[in-house]
């Protein structure tokens, strides 16, 4: 099969196609990959110890790896720097599959040509190591920083994708923080674009302990906690995307998640709601946004719905839960808390209806104008200038349970 033709669908999914191949299974595959961090966060001790793990088949944070020829160009370091950081990394022998280089051609000057040469002579090559990145470019000033980047990359990509080989580039970060971690690369995104698979270290100055952040197209996301000892960066503990996102979920979403599943449903404000399920040390707007933010985290997979209304003079927070939520039905025979006089839970004969695609959201029983987004349902927010009856907020219906 020819690279460049287009092939059908029907015969791509009838042909077999080599797996990904692993240098260390689930967090370094083949292809071009980038390891950024700041100025002496380690990455060149953790590139020299993976080098010398993968050279002689060792294992790498719980990962066992196959032997293989490792190429490691050490561009900011000279024979004798290298030859002192192997004798603090080893004891014994060091494995001869393992070579170094502290000198080398620019992207598209020769270097494809020096790494294709070592290949020739080394087929068993799994791993090329290029530290730094920068030190292979050259500068263009007919190009733009992005298609500068962007060209450099592919022609480095090509080189490992062809080859059936790891690439590996060391590089650094910008000063400037930024929310995403990876928008702190050094550069434009056409690194991170070209890129296969990323890693980024991230350790406090004189710090011991760093988090290294994976990412890349044939992979879960994950995050590496490691310290180093003796120069070596061990793992202390390593999350799931997953795992993740549910240690950035606040506790008192969870207890709050909680008291509403045993009360059925709820009604009130944000101040009342924390009262109710006894919560301190958090002011009621930030709790209201992490709600918002964590909702399909905390609250969905309990089967609990929720509906943002504003009446006159206050925003009400209006919660139900599905009736099979596993509820044991101790507080009356539907399995819900009281509510205020005159208040018809969601869903009964007589009550709003919950917004659906079809139709925007309707005023409730609490006579308020809807004004806010059905986080459950996601549906838009209300008209901004619906008109709002006056009208007295309730109190939050609360289960007896709680309530003792």
């Amino acid at each position: 099969m020819q690279r460049n033709e287009p092939i059908d669908a029907e015969t791509l999914l009838s042909t077999p196609l080599p797996p990904v191949r692993w240098l260390i299974p689930g967090l370094l595959p083949a292809g071009l990959s980038l390891l950024a961090g700041a100025s002496k966060a380690g990455k060149s001790w953790l590139c020299l110890w993976l080098c010398l793990q993968l050279a002689r088949g060792g294992e790498i944070w719980g990962r066992t790896t196959q032997p293989q020829t490792v190429l490691y160009l050490c561009l900011e370091d000279t024979y004798a720097r290298i030859q002192g950081r192997l004798f603090r990394l080893t004891e014994d022998s060091v494995p001869s599959r393992l070579y170094f280089q502290t000198g080398s051609c620019a992207i598209g000057d020769g270097l494809e040509l020096q790494i294709e040469k070592f290949l020739s002579q080394h087929p068993e090559t799994g791993l090329v190591v290029i530290d730094t990145l920068q030190k292979v470019r050259a500068a263009d000033p007919n190009n733009g920083a992005y298609a500068s980047d962007y060209q450099d990359m592919s022609a480095l990509k090509s080189l490992a994708d062809r080859r059936g080989i790891g690439l590996l580039l060391v590089h650094h970060l910008r000063k400037q923080g930024a929310s995403d971690p990876f928008q702190q690369i050094s550069g434009s995104n056409g690194l991170m674009g070209a890129a296969d698979t990323i890693w980024l270290l991230q350790r406090q100055r004189m710090s011991d302990t760093a988090r290294l952040l994976v990412t890349g197209r044939d992979m879960d996301s994950c995050t590496l906690h490691l310290q180093t000892r003796d120069c070596i960066w061990q793992l202390l503990e390593e999350e799931t995307a997953e795992e993740q996102v549910r240690k950035a979920v606040p506790d008192y979403l969870w207890r709050a998640a909680d008291f509403i599943r045993r009360a059925g449903s709820w009604t009130g404000t944000a101040t009342e709601l924390l009262t109710a399920a006894a919560i301190t040390g958090v002011q009621p707007n930030q709790f209201t946004r992490k709600l918002v933010e964590h909702f399909y985290t905390v609250f969905t997979p309990q089967g609990i719905r929720y509906q943002s209304r504003r009446t006159s003079n206050t925003r009400l927070l209006c919660f139900t839960c599905d009736r099979n939520d596993g509820h044991d039905g101790s507080d009356d025979d539907t399995g819900r808390s009281p509510l205020p006089s005159g208040t018809v839970p969601a869903g009964e004969e007589g009550a709003a209806p919950v917004p659906s695609s079809s139709s925007s959201p309707s005023p409730g029983p609490h006579h308020g104008s809807e004004h806010g987004l059905c986080v459950a349902d996601g549906q838009p927010f209300a008209a901004a200038d619906t008109a709002a009856p006056t009208g007295t907020s309730p109190s939050p219906a609360i289960s007896r349970e709680a309530a003792s």
